[in-house]
C-alpha cells in the first residue's frame, strides 16, 4: 500500500479512532486515505487550533489519545497553541503533519519549517519519517509515548513524496507498558510517617484523575483520617459530598482548603506538579511539612519541593497500597486527633459552598444565578461540565459540586478558545452524555466559528456564554493593581443567540436570572447545538473579597 494507507492502518491498530484537521497541500493524501475507510472518523475544522483542542477534549474524555492533523508552516503553527496547553496539562496526543518533499527539503521551500524543532519544547517526542517501511514501527512508539509515563503531545512530520510511495511493511503489535509500582522500602518509609501524622492532608492532582474515582484515594482517605484536596481544576479526582474532601487548591479555593495545607505535619501528593496557582505562587506549602510525593515522572519528583518520601510510581496504586499499610499499627492518639480535625474542616468547608443569595428577578444576570442554574443542570440531568478559560472559572470552583465521576472538565493550561473544541471532543468521546460547556464571551468568540462545525458534524453540545462584553481577567487585574485604568478590555459583542441560530443551532439569550433555567432546559430539549447568551454587567466579576492572583484590594 502507499505510505498516507500505511499510515492510516497503523493508527487504526493503535486504536485511533477520530483524526481532527483542516485540509492543505502537504496532508491531501493522507486525508483521501482517511476517506477510503471507515474505522477512522475525520472532522475537518475551521482552523487548526480547533483541531488541537478538540483532540485534547476527546482524549480527557476517554483517555485515549486522538489526531490533530494539519499541513506545514502555517497549518502547523495555529496547531502550536492547542499543543502547548496539552503538554503543560499532560494530555495524550498525536500531531501528524505533513511535510515538503524531500526532494525540495532545506531550500526554504514554500512553508517548509524545521517542525521537530520547531515543536520541541512543547512536545515529548518529535520525529520525521525519512523511510516509508518505517511509518508503522514510528507511529507505533509516537502513540506509545503519548500515553506512557506522564502524557502528553507528540509530533510525527510526514514529508509528501512517502505518502505516495509503496510499501509492504508489516504493522507494528499493540503495546503498552505496564504502569509502574513503587519501591517497597519507600512505601514502607512512607507508611511509617503517615501513620503517626496528626494534621495530614492528600492533595490529589492530574495524575490520579481518571474516568471513575480512584478508591484507593478514598481508602487512603479514610484509613489515615485525612482531608483531601484537589490541584486547581481538578475537583472531580473525588466525589464532592464525601466527608473527607476539602475542594480544590487555586484561584477561587475556599480558605478552609488552604487552611489544611498550610497547617499539615505531612503532605501527601498524589500525581501531583506543585504548579504556581496550587501553591499560590510556591507560598502554600509550610516549609516544616514532610512531604510524601508520588508521581508517573520521576524529573517531578523534588522539581519544586524536596520530598521526605519520593515514589517514582503510579499514584492510583500507590494511594491504594499506602491505604492498607497505615492501617498496620501507629499511634491510636494520633489517629483520634486526625479525626476530630477531619470533621471540623468539612464542616467549615461545607458552609463556604453555598452560593450568594440574589433576588429571582435580578438584571442583568449575576453570577451567583448562573452557578445555582448549572448545579441543578448537573445534578438533573447527569451532565459534563466543561469549564472554559474565563473569570468566571472562580465561581464552579467555589460553588459547583460534582458527585459522580467524569463529570467535570477545565483548562488549567491558560489558553483562551479552549472550551468550545474541547466541549466537542469530549462530546465524541462520550456521545450518551450531555456536555454543558460554560464560556467567557471573550473565549467563546475566538473559535466561534467552529459552531458550524459542531452543527455540520451533529455534535449536540450546550454552550453557555458568560456575556459581561470584557475580558474579564485582564478587567479585574486593571481594576485592582492598575487603579481602575481600562485599556483594551471592554467591546462589543453579537447577539450570540442569532448567531447560533444563523449557523444552524439551537439560540438563547437571557437577561434576567428567572429566565436562565427554563433556557438552558430549552437548550437541553432541543437536542441539538446551543448557546445560551448570559448577558451580565460589564463589571460583573468575583465573589466576596476574592482578587486575581498578584493583585490586591
Amino acid at each position: 500500500m502507499q505510505g498516507a494507507d500505511l499510515l492510516v492502518a497503523a493508527l487504526e491498530r493503535e486504536g485511533i479512532t477520530h483524526v481532527f484537521g483542516l485540509p492543505g497541500t502537504t496532508i491531501m493524501s493522507i486525508i483521501d486515505a482517511l476517506a477510503r475507510q471507515s474505522a477512522i472518523r475525520y472532522l475537518s475544522v475551521r482552523h487548526e487550533q480547533v483541531a488541537g483542542f478538540m483532540a485534547d477534549g476527546f482524549a480527557r474524555g476517554n483517555g485515549r489519545p486522538a489526531v490533530a492533523l494539519a499541513s506545514r508552516g502555517p497549518g502547523a503553527a495555529n496547531l502550536t497553541i492547542a499543543v502547548h496547553n496539552a503538554h503543560d496539562e499532560s494530555i495524550p496526543m498525536v500531531v501528524v503533519i505533513g511535510q515538503v518533499s524531500g526532494d525540495i527539503a532545506h531550500r526554504q521551500a514554500f512553508e517548509e519549517t524545521d517542525l521537530v524543532s520547531f515543536f520541541a519544547p512543547i512536545t515529548k517526542w518529535q520525529v520525521e519519517i525519512t523511510d516509508v517501511d518505517r511509518i508503522p514501527e514510528l507511529l507505533q512508539r509516537a502513540c506509545r509515548i503519548a500515553v506512557s509515563g506522564r502524557p502528553g503531545p507528540v509530533l510525527v512530520s510526514v514529508p509528501m513524496h512517502l505518502q505516495t510511495q509503496e510499501s509492504d511493511a508489516p504493522l507494528q503489535p499493540y503495546f503498552r507498558p505496564a504502569l509502574p509500582a513503587p519501591d517497597p522500602d519507600a512505601l514502607s518509609a512512607a507508611a511509617d510517617l503517615l501513620r503517626n501524622a496528626r494534621r495530614p492532608v492528600i492533595i490529589a492532582g492530574g495524575g490520579i484523575l481518571r474516568r471513575e474515582y480512584e478508591p484507593g484515594l478514598a481508602a487512603l482517605a479514610q484509613s489515615l483520617g485525612a482531608p483531601v484536596v484537589t490541584t486547581w481544576m481538578r475537583k472531580n479526582a473525588a466525589p464532592n459530598d464525601a466527608s473527607w474532601f476539602l475542594g480544590s487548591l487555586g484561584y477561587g479555593a475556599s480558605t478552609v482548603s488552604e487552611d489544611a495545607v498550610r497547617d499539615a505535619d505531612v503532605v501527601v501528593a498524589l500525581g501531583c506538579r506543585f504548579s504556581e496557582f496550587t501553591t499560590k505562587r510556591y507560598t502554600l506549602i509550610n516549609a516544616d511539612s514532610a512531604i510524601v510525593h508520588v508521581d508517573v515522572d520521576a524529573e517531578e519528583l523534588g522539581h519544586i519541593y524536596v520530598p521526605a518520601v519520593g515514589l517514582q510510581a503510579d499514584a492510583a496504586l500507590t494511594a491504594a497500597l499506602l491505604a492498607e499499610l497505615v492501617t498496620l499499627g501507629g499511634d491510636d492518639d494520633a489517629a483520634t486527633s486526625r479525626q476530630v480535625r477531619l470533621t471540623s474542616l468539612r464542616e467549615r468547608y461545607v458552609q463556604t459552598t453555598v452560593p450568594p443569595p440574589v433576588p429571582e428577578d435580578e438584571a442583568p444576570v449575576p453570577s451567583a444565578s448562573v452557578v445555582r442554574a448549572l448545579q441543578q443542570v448537573v445534578a438533573e440531568h447527569d451532565a459534563i461540565l466543561v469549564q472554559d478559560v474565563h473569570t468566571f472559572g472562580p465561581w464552579i470552583q467555589r460553588f459547583v459540586q460534582f458527585d459522580a465521576p467524569g463529570r467535570y472538565y477545565a483548562a488549567a493550561g491558560g489558553a483562551m478558545g479552549w472550551g468550545l473544541p474541547a466541549s466537542l471532543g469530549i462530546k465524541l468521546s462520550r456521545p450518551d452524555s450531555l456536555v454543558v460547556a460554560v464560556h467567557g464571551d471573550g473565549s467563546f468568540f475566538m473559535v466561534s466559528q467552529d459552531l458550524e462545525t459542531s452543527v455540520r458534524e451533529d455534535i449536540p453540545v450546550v454552550h453557555v456564554v458568560i456575556n459581561n462584553f470584557a475580558f474579564g481577567n485582564t478587567r479585574d487585574r486593571q481594576r485592582y493593581a492598575h487603579d481602575g485604568r481600562y485599556l483594551g478590555v471592554f467591546y462589543g459583542n453579537p447577539d450570540f443567540a442569532a448567531y447560533a441560530q444563523l449557523l444552524g443551532a439551537h439560540g438563547e439569550r437571557v437577561e434576567k436570572a428567572a429566565d436562565l433555567l427554563p433556557a438552558l432546559e430549552r437548550a437541553i430539549a432541543s437536542g441539538r447545538p446551543a448557546v445560551v447568551d448570559v448577558i451580565q454587567d460589564s463589571l460583573e466579576g468575583l465573589f466576596g473579597d476574592l482578587r486575581p492572583p498578584g493583585t490586591t484590594s
